[in-house]
């Protein structure tokens, strides 16, 4: 009968190599787990690590790290990475009022136009509430706050529209340390100084703690080449796209004919809350291009399987309508005229367009693209078109749910069709003491 224990009271790099050392010993990781109690893992690591290739090692063990004070624009570019895994502060259950924002081009014209942008999200809150509790009283046997909580998050997803895309956040990234340090080495050549930044400050901590894995070498060639694909790596840009590029285009290289003749047995008839098994990858990709405002498009780009490049904010695209119909009357007209007159000034600055992405907001709609296999669309479609998901994004889910039903008419799609309303459940879907709960 198999030996099964748990080790997960070591560090990472100690952890990393009892597990490496099965590849060069047959002896039991219980025993090398107590020479590393006996001599303490710094001593463990100096024994073992030298001579193996600290690379594959690097896979095996994991760490958290946190960074707080971050922009938005810098959380998806640490976020940009199919392996990421982690959490960030949510604009549609936190009060982004009191954070501070972070503006590089750091001028009188840039401080205007940030302070305006928080000035109407401060004002707009309290006189968008009162609307919503009109509009959406509390029901009968409805908890007042659980209620509270559900008017307040839909606030949130309103005025997130009108926040800057330079309000701070906070993520927390877990990850191995093999895949931190090529993310990091990526992020030291991207076009944002914040990011660098962030980048030379995680490997900073992350020398410190872990000195046995973080001595890569670095190659010039290699660097010469990462600076010189930087803007396109981690952005796309307009000029990706044909000039008579539609607003909206689905394209498939999966032929249904193939698919059914051979699978029709495993896309019928799939059980809600049941993935697709990924052999189907192989049959081909979807590639769907559409047009998203920025905070819903943080939402999609959560699901890090597939492709979806981060799009580089500009107010080409104009600002989502959705953020102005949900507004109350007397709200409206403000709001229009100062989008108007807030995209006038920032295309009026002096600064480079990757630095003018501070100061547009999340309303602002951006030209996405996301190349997905048939596992991925599906999962992707199922869970971002559920009700309590931002109705900007769940829009794009329905179109995305059409294409799919037209092009595979026998695939089980368990898609959430419904008209968007306003839930009291958005009032439970945070984290409360246990007590605080039960009031």
């Amino acid at each position: 009968m198999a030996d099964i224990f748990i080790v997960d009271d070591q560090g990472p790099e100690a952890t990393a190599m009892l597990q490496a050392l099965y590849s060069r010993s047959d002896e039991s990781a219980r025993t090398h787990l107590e020479m590393v109690k006996e001599r303490g893992s710094a001593k463990f690591m100096e024994s073992y690590y030298v001579g193996y290739g600290h690379a594959s090692i690097g896979d095996c063990g994991t760490t958290t790290l946190f960074v707080e004070g971050l922009s938005i624009l810098a959380c998806k570019a640490v976020q940009d990475n199919p392996l990421y895994s982690g959490q960030e502060s949510s604009t549609r259950y936190i009060d982004f009022s009191k954070q501070s924002i972070i503006d590089p081009i750091a001028t009188d014209a840039s401080k205007a136009i940030l302070d305006k942008w928080m000035d109407f999200y401060l004002g707009a809150l309290d006189p968008l509430e009162a609307y919503l509790k009109e509009q959406f009283p509390i029901g009968e046997g409805e908890k007042e706050r659980v209620w509270q909580n559900a008017i307040k998050a839909r606030s949130f997803d309103i005025l997130r529209g009108f926040l800057p895309a330079g309000i701070t956040s906070q993520l927390a990234w877990t990850t191995n340390l093999r895949q931190a340090a090529d993310k990091l080495h990526l992020m030291r050549h991207h076009p944002l100084a914040e990011v660098r930044d962030i980048a030379d400050g995680c490997l900073a901590q992350l020398r410190k703690n872990y000195p046995s894995s973080f001595g890569h070498k670095d190659y010039p060639e290699t660097e010469a080449y990462l600076a010189r694909t930087a803007a396109k790596t981690n952005y796309l840009d307009a000029d990706f796209f044909d000039a008579d590029q539609p607003d909206l285009s689905f394209s498939t290289t999966v032929d249904n004919t193939v698919l059914e003749a051979k699978e029709l047995d495993v896309i019928e008839g799939r059980p809600p809350r049941t993935n697709l098994p990924r052999y189907l990858d192989g049959y081909g990709q979807y590639t769907c291009t559409f047009d998203l405002d920025y905070g819903s498009y943080r939402d999609l780009q959560r699901h890090r399987n597939g492709v979806c490049r981060i799009p580089l904010l500009t107010g080409e695209r104009g600002f989502h309508g959705w953020y102005l119909d949900e507004l109350p009357g007397t709200l409206r007209p403000q709001a229009e005229a100062l989008v108007a007159a807030q995209y006038a000034a920032i295309d009026a600055l002096d600064a480079r367009p990757e630095d003018k992405q501070y100061l547009y907001p999340l309303g602002a709609k951006v030209r996405c693209q996301t190349v997905y296999t048939l596992a991925q669309m599906i999962y992707v479609i199922e869970l971002r078109s559920q009700n309590t998901v931002h109705s900007t994004l769940r829009e794009v889910m329905h179109w995305m749910h059409g294409e799919m039903r037209s092009h595979h008419p026998h695939l089980t799609l368990h898609t959430d069709l419904e008209t968007s309303k306003f839930d009291v459940k958005r009032g439970t879907q945070t984290i409360f003491k246990r007590e605080q709960m039960d009031a």
